[in-house]
């Protein structure tokens, strides 16, 4: 599988941003970061996160009637979180019990250091694939950098383990369209909320293969669940998932951080009609959106920012670390910018992903990012110039 290859015109003669101003940048992000996960460390243990989907995968071994009942779970949370072991449910389908189940027989810290390091290993290998050999370090150093990437580092949190499946699947979306779709449909199967406009973006993309691999995927993920644990988890967590989504969207402590635009309409004080108009309409931009890039470009920036933008912005809920997802195609774009107004407009889009990393300032730098990225692919693609690298597969 052969390394994304830069096109002759991200070498043009006007030059993108230094290798210097760029690690400045990463420097900077590096003391925020620090400050960050000070601060987080000194309320909250580290893995907070990922104590829910241990403690979700020891229950569904010794008592899975229990596995959905939040009360049992904000319990079986006390022994590390005391008091605090509140609003604490197992959000996740009972597909991700296929990881979760067997980290679940070892002791927390030794789960937790396996579950971060490995998934972390597997991000940054994809991402550091895909981007352009000579600023691999630089790129994986801006991306892991990210206000984003450390919240969602010292949670413990699952975005690493989507982003590796996810971006891998749209790199091979062409050359091997069958493998693509199936890690899509694994990503999806894990936590579907985020990867919404993965049928959006195979479809445009004209790739029945892949939507092949990706029924395949996710159905051998399902069937595999429900020979090792059973139907019943799967009817209580269609029961529950309702209540979870009503509970994280209404109170203060969890929309303040949700990055998508469901979460600023209830900052908003929307309700009712205009609250589901207000959701409709983003989510129509984010199908929209996907299928234009998917139909119009093999190029990997504008993809993943199509994928991921789009599911962000349709989907009911996501949090702020999950913007990391964002940042492999802001980097790529970033750093391979040429020209003075693309590169205005990178930066710009890299700055609101970074503030986009904050709680209660997600959701309205999401939609920022966002136009900065369209207004930056858009003018490149009329000036017939292409300043980042292609898919893999193209």
């Amino acid at each position: 599988m052969a390394a994304p290859s830069i096109p002759s015109k991200a070498t043009s003669t006007k030059p993108g941003f230094t290798q210097a101003s760029l690690w400045s940048v990463a420097g900077s992000l590096a003391l925020v970061g620090a400050a960050l996960a000070a601060f987080k460390l000194r309320s909250q243990p580290l893995w907070i996160d990922f104590l829910t989907m241990w403690t979700g995968g020891r229950m569904a071994r010794g008592t899975p009637h229990a596995l959905y009942d939040f009360a049992a779970d904000d319990r079986a949370q006390a022994w590390l979180l005391g008091a605090a072991a509140r609003d604490r449910p197992f959000p996740y389908p009972p597909s991700t019990l296929l990881i979760f189940g067997p980290l679940g027989r070892l002791s927390f810290w030794a789960a937790g250091g396996i579950w971060i390091g490995a998934t972390l290993i597997a991000f940054v290998a994809v991402t550091a694939f895909i981007l352009p050999p000579r600023r691999r370090v630089l790129g994986v150093a801006l991306i892991m950098l990210s206000p984003a990437a450390v919240w969602a580092a010292v949670s413990g949190q699952c975005v690493f383990l989507l982003g590796a499946l996810a971006i891998g699947g749209i790199a091979q979306l062409r050359q091997r369209p069958i493998l693509a779709g199936s890690l899509l449909g694994v990503a999806a199967a894990f936590k579907p909320s985020v990867l919404l406009m993965a049928p959006v973006a195979m479809a445009a993309g004209r790739r029945g293969w892949a939507i092949l691999g990706a029924a395949l995927g996710g159905f051998c993920v399902i069937a595999g669940s429900l020979v090792v644990y059973g139907a019943q988890p799967w009817f209580d967590w269609v029961s529950v998932a309702p209540l979870y989504l009503a509970h994280i969207t209404r109170d203060p402590k969890f929309y303040s951080s949700i990055i998508a635009p469901s979460g600023l309409a209830t900052e908003l004080g929307l309700t009712g009609v205009t609250s589901m108009l207000w959701r409709v309409t983003f989510a129509l931009l984010g199908v929209v959106m996907t299928a234009l890039v998917f139909r119009r470009t093999q190029d990997l920036a504008p993809r993943l920012t199509a994928l991921f933008g789009g599911s962000l912005l349709a989907t009911p809920y996501a949090m702020n670390y999950e913007s990391v997802l964002l940042a492999p195609g802001a980097v790529i774009a970033l750093i391979t910018s040429t020209g003075v107004r693309q590169r205005l407009l990178r930066a710009m889009a890299f700055l609101a992903l970074v503030v986009a990393g904050f709680p209660n300032l997600g959701a309205t730098a999401l939609l920022v990012f966002l136009a900065f990225a369209v207004f930056s692919f858009r003018s490149e693609h009329e000036a017939g110039a292409r300043g980042y690298p292609p898919s893999v597969c193209s």
